[in-house]
């Protein structure tokens, strides 16, 4: 199951239960209650999945981490590849 999947089976449930709330299909005094922040809960949920997202994306962005010997690594193959390239004639500025 990948994360898409995932996110958009929650949406689901949480539409399928709020659209019944809404559109009075389930009746009880507390949800007559508190209607207004019922209907106002999915843009509150809209702002914390963007804090989420804000906080995932810059959470792996500080900790991305540097890969100094696959660096040095690629760094001797194109070494190479331009020493095969000068031995077959082409001029190429370093």
């Amino acid at each position: 199951m990948t994360k898409l999947f995932e996110w958009l089976m929650a949406a689901a449930c949480f539409l399928s239960v709020y659209f019944a709330i809404v559109l009075r299909q389930v009746k009880h005094e507390l949800l007559d209650q508190y209607m207004l922040e019922i209907q106002l809960s999915p843009i509150f949920l809209l702002i914390l999945f963007g804090l989420y997202a804000a906080t995932v994306v810059l959470y792996r962005t500080f900790t991305f981490n540097n890969c100094e010997e696959a660096a040095k690594e690629l760094m001797e193959q194109i070494k190479e590849a331009k020493a095969d390239l000068r031995s077959k004639g082409l001029v190429i500025s370093d």
